[in-house]
């Protein structure tokens, strides 16, 4: 199945079950609403019944004292109650919610006529008619009370029983929703963010130089097509960067000998005293023209080796602390436009002490060429966490920080230095191929405008002096 596809049976699935949950929820819902509104109707029609009971009650009370005083004020309030029971009999009529209303309501609304008619009548109805309508008005209402009772605590269980129901229902519908959003989630982990992380590793990682690496084809769908078409790419590009070590592996091989041929021929002529005075600068241009080519094609050779993994480096103790203050001599002499400064203590690494030095060398021209004359050039040994550090710091234009990654890779220069001095781009990519080679580490920090410094860890010598 592919992702789109996937994604859209996930979605699809999710929108299902929010759909009938949401259904489900509005159901019940309109449900309990219409059975608490009828719980309301009986709840009403009982009270209603209840006031009129009592003044029916009120209204045979009046009547006996009437009966038995001849007072008037009691007839007056027996009227009263009689009038008080009419829109109490209408709002009753109202309020039943029964199955049989019409029914219920007409007969109430009989019993009462009868019973006002005789309750009011002129010259007085016989007690004991009056009484008997009375009782029967009240044995009715009483009934329609009862009905309503029984039929609101019905509703008021099947209300109840709904809303566990629905309570039940949607709780499982969550589950269901959840366990399918579980589902989804750990296969959009498996099918596509897993996929998609590897693939952004491998190409991480490929963009660092390890040409070798691939990415793993996890699925035959659309990451599984560009997983693919990443391989093939790599593929492609590491045959494409073996050929070109091969071409410059060879071109160096065939362009040596000639120079040195040439070097050689050059510094015969020299020594020669028939050669005249005016062409000696020619012959010193050539020697050295002839040398720099030699060494440049020493560099491109070492750093093919260094990038095919082929140079075995000749490991032994080193004294970095020795081998500084040689590489300092040395270079302290040749370079005259800087002021070379450096400090040090005893500092024990296993090293190749050969390429070594050329680190060394190679951070100390780059500290000279990018930076003024008469600037100082800081160099520094320390031990530190089991580490020998070297500092190479000057007071050169700086590099920008978003520009960093890219010095140790082969044939990059930075587009402001490349007027500054000559170079192949090879020295930082060839210097970093060495230092991995001895497990170590180096890292650059830079201000731009004011000053650059290179930091160099190896790990220290198990013979190394404790630090003090």
């Amino acid at each position: 199945m592919s992702i789109k596809k996937f994604i859209s049976f996930w979605m699809g699935g999710l929108g299902l079950c929010f759909i009938i949950l949401a259904l489900s929820l509005i159901a019940s819902t309109t449900k309990l609403q219409s059975m608490n509104a009828r719980v309301l109707k009986d709840s009403q029609a009982i009270e209603v019944a209840h006031q009129i009971e009592n003044a029916i009650l009120r209204e045979r009370r009046e009547d006996l004292l009437w009966r038995a005083t001849g007072d008037s004020a009691f007839l007056a309030r027996k009227s009263s109650f009689v009038e008080k029971s009419t829109p109490l009999i209408q709002e009753l009529t109202d309020s039943d919610s029964s199955s049989g209303k019409s029914d219920n309501s007409s007969h109430i609304r009989q019993l009462f006529e009868q019973y006002r008619t005789e309750a009011l009548a002129n010259p007085t109805h016989p007690l004991a008619e009056v009484s008997r309508s009375a009782d029967r008005l009240l044995r009715a209402v009483e009934e329609f009370r009862e009905r309503n009772h029984t039929q609101m605590t019905e509703t008021l269980a099947l209300s109840k029983r709904l809303d566990a129901m629905v309570n039940r229902w949607s709780i499982g519908l969550i589950l269901v929703v959840l366990c399918f959003a579980a589902l989804g989630s750990v296969l959009l982990l498996k099918r596509i963010i897993i996929p998609t992380f590897a693939l952004s590793q491998a190409a991480e990682r490929f963009g660092k130089g390890e040409y070798a690496v691939r990415a793993k084809v996890y699925n035959n769908d659309e990451l599984g097509m560009l997983s693919r078409a990443f391989n093939e790419m790599t593929e492609n590009i590491s045959l494409l960067q073996q050929q070109r070590r091969h071409f410059i592996a060879s071109l160096a091989h065939d362009i040596k000998n000639p120079m040195v041929l040439i070097g050689g021929t050059a510094r015969r002529l020299k020594k020669k005293q028939a050669v005249a005075e005016e062409k000696m600068p020619l012959l010193n241009c050539i020697i050295e023209q002839a040398d720099a080519v030699e060494e440049l094609i020493g560099e491109l050779v070492d750093t093919v080796r260094l990038e095919d993994g082929n140079v075995a480096l000749s490991m032994a103790e080193v004294d970095l602390h020795d081998l500084l203050k040689t590489i300092h001599a040395k270079q302290a002499t040749m370079v005259t436009s800087h002021h070379l400064v450096y400090t040090g203590e005893p500092c024990l690494v296993w090293g190749d002490a050969r390429r070594l030095e050329r680190v060394i060398n190679n951070l100390i021209s780059n500290a000279v060429k990018y930076s003024e004359h008469s600037n100082a050039i800081d160099i520094r040994l320390r031990r530190e966490h089991g580490c020998g550090v070297i500092m190479v710091k000057d007071a050169g234009v700086g590099i920008p920080p978003e520009k960093i990654p890219t010095l140790f890779q082969p044939f990059r220069r930075l587009a402001q230095t490349k007027d500054m001095a000559k170079g192949s781009g090879l020295g930082l990519f060839s210097v970093k191929k060495i230092i991995d080679g001895h497990g170590g580490q180096i890292n650059i920090a830079s201000e731009p405008d004011r000053s650059t410094t290179v930091t160099i860890e190896l790990p220290l010598h198990q013979n190394a002096c404790p630090l003090a």
